[in-house]
């Protein structure tokens, strides 16, 4: 019952996670043409929220955009994706690339973003080859629902949507893993690597919860009903490193937010973005960038 109720309140901050990323979009910090097939304006974020949404989107399209320029064929699988557009904006974007996106959340996200794609004439116009029922089936797009923790079942959902384990394929997850047993992700990670020929893994997640922000970080998440309960088992960079490593991943680079903020994002779009709004909240950036990270494990691919 617990475990139900956390699962209730994570995919809650599937929706709040939208709102915030519209807000961004609305001001101009970045296009998406499909954020409003999921969700409507709701009110405008703190500057710190759409820098901070701004930043972490920016990254993760540049790594999936060369992931696609690198292969003649790939996959692409999103852990967690709650109402992610980047599957529809690459799909538009690269008509004649030859690739697949995977996309996965628990069941009760997957039901409402089917409907939701069921409702968008932009999207099945996209998409117009899509076989929909529990899941959703297409040349390029597929979405199912699962349950992180039973790694037979996400494995079991990839093959009966047509996983090729030998192609060349990136999968990537933002602020999910956190929010899992430890044993269970890496369980789960492991059994990714020792599947997949090629893969290449990128991760998004909290980290650094022993220092006084981080402490008031753990204790706000788990009041909202989501308790980061993974967070303590690898709780440093160097940790995260070693964690990859002894699962079988190479060439792992890791830097958190506030490092990445300056050399792994383009100096031309950061300026740009700096003058929609200014921002005087900049000690309070710095600390909580400290607590957020990116890590790529990926031999082609730099992450700044």
């Amino acid at each position: 019952m617990q475990q139900d109720h956390v699962q209730i309140q994570v995919q809650d901050t599937n929706e709040e996670a939208m709102f915030a990323k519209l807000s961004a979009i609305k001001r101009g910090y970045f296009e998406d043409e499909f954020a409003e097939e999921f969700v409507k304006p709701s009110g405008k974020k703190d500057v710190i929220i759409h820098r901070g949404y701004w930043q972490r989107i920016h990254i993760f399209r540049r790594v999936i955009q060369k992931f696609i320029q690198l292969h003649n064929q790939c996959q692409i699988i999103s852990l967690g994706c709650g109402y992610d557009t980047l599957p529809f904006i690459k799909i538009k974007q690269h008509q004649d690339r030859q690739f697949k996106y995977y996309e996965t959340d628990l069941e009760v996200v997957v039901k409402k973003k089917i409907k939701k794609i069921q409702q968008s004439p932009k999207i099945k116009g996209l998409l117009n080859d899509l076989v929909i029922g529990d899941t959703i089936q297409s040349q390029k797009y597929a979405l199912f629902g699962c349950d992180l923790q039973i790694q037979e079942k996400f494995f079991k959902g990839l093959e009966e949507l047509n996983i090729n384990y030998n192609l060349p394929t990136i999968i990537f997850a933002e602020c999910v893993l956190t929010y899992i047993d430890s044993k269970a992700t890496d369980n789960l990670l492991k059994a990714m690597k020792q599947k997949f020929a090629h893969l290449d893994f990128l991760n998004y997640e909290m980290f650094n919860p022993n220092d006084q922000f981080g402490k008031m970080m753990v204790k706000n998440f788990e009041y909202r009903g989501c308790p980061l309960i993974g967070i303590d088992a690898y709780p440093s960079l160097h940790s995260q490193i070693e964690r990859l490593t002894n699962l079988g991943y190479e060439n792992v680079k890791i830097a958190d937010m506030k490092t990445l903020y300056h050399k792994g994002t383009d100096q031309e779009e950061r300026q740009r973005i700096e003058k929609i709004e200014l921002m005087d909240e900049w000690e309070e950036w710095n600390i909580m960038q400290s607590h957020y990270f990116v890590c790529l494990a990926s031999a082609d691919i730099e992450l700044f």
